[in-house]
């Protein structure tokens, strides 16, 4: 599936889910301001989400990350590194997870 097409569905799904309970929309609500910048500004809080979604071998939230990281200009190197702190977190069991966050850096034309 393209990026495109994963983007849209996370969004469509999330909509769905917010329309059938209020505990779905508050909890977007709430994952949107603790992403927000703050005491740690944003562009960190998007690499450790994405060593996060390593770690917890979460392709959609990987693809997520990805793209917070390049929002807030994170560089290649810095991404890399997120990537690698989750797999050291994980030992290599996550692993499958780093190669679908190397396969997205291409499609994202990160490396």
């Amino acid at each position: 599936m393209s990026i495109s097409k994963q983007n849209q569905s996370r969004k469509e799904l999330n909509q769905l889910m917010a329309k059938h309970d209020d505990f779905f929309a508050t909890f977007g609500a709430l994952d949107d301001s603790i992403y927000a910048d703050g005491a740690i500004p944003k562009k960190y809080k998007e690499l450790t989400g994405l060593s996060i979604s390593v770690l917890s071998h979460c392709n959609e939230c990987i693809l997520y990350h990805l793209q917070g990281c390049l929002e807030q200009k994170a560089s290649k190197e810095e991404i890399i590194e997120a990537i690698k702190m989750g797999v050291i977190g994980g030992g290599s069991i996550t692993y499958p997870a780093a190669r679908y966050a190397f396969k997205m850096m291409e499609e994202l034309a990160i490396v």
